[in-house]
């Protein structure tokens, strides 16, 4: 990457790191483009050239923060643990992850609310990509733990849509009303239902 490429991809990381600030704290929908030029030091013309629209800038920031989350979460599935010790460890990684990224999740989950968007109308089709080979990987621990004896007999796709809801549903709750849980806890509540008596314990 030459010098000019270098100064234009920091410009709009400046920017996208400025409009993520405005945004939560001011919200989306009251935060204007010349709001973002004025705080990151920009003309407005320079924003509208990295972004037509604030829409376009808004998909910038999920894309941007969700292959940084991505890259951050998926390395525990090449740990050589068994099925539901990597699991465990992949709830642990999780919460202090996306616990880290309080502003971004808090966000995303605001303008889901206010545009009142179905989850996939907000997303991408290079964030729901990733989201789905995430899904995947976490899709093939539990049918390793399913054929290992260690989980109940139910679709490992089943296992993995409830994992990430019951999941996606705390980190929600404890970013926007202070719900404090632990990785363990989360274990017992999740894992209460699925294991196969004496296994995992």
């Amino acid at each position: 990457m030459g010098r000019k490429e270098r100064e234009l991809q920091q410009r709009k990381k400046e920017i996208l790191d400025v409009a993520l600030r405005l945004f939560s704290q001011k919200g989306y929908r009251a935060t204007s483009m010349q709001e973002i030029a004025k705080s990151s030091e920009f003309a407005v013309g320079t924003i509208y050239r990295f972004f037509p629209t604030k829409k376009r800038l808004y998909e910038e920031i999920v894309l941007d923060k969700a292959k940084e989350i991505y890259n951050k979460i998926v390395p525990v599935f090449n740990e050589d643990l068994d099925p539901f010790a990597l699991l465990n460890r992949l709830i642990a990684v999780k919460i202090a992850v996306l616990k880290s990224y309080s502003s971004f999740i808090r966000l995303y989950y605001t303008v889901l609310w206010e545009a009142r968007f179905g989850v996939k109308e907000t997303l991408s089709e290079q964030v729901l990509a990733l989201y789905e080979k995430y899904l995947c990987k976490l899709e093939a621990v539990f049918a390793k733990g399913i054929e290992e004896g260690i989980f109940r007999r139910r679709s490992s796709r089943f296992y993995a849509m409830a994992f990430e809801g019951m999941f996606n549903a705390l980190i929600q709750e404890s970013i926007h009303h202070d719900l404090e849980f632990s990785p363990n806890e989360v274990a017992e509540v999740f894992f209460g239902g699925i294991l196969v008596q004496g296994m995992g314990r």
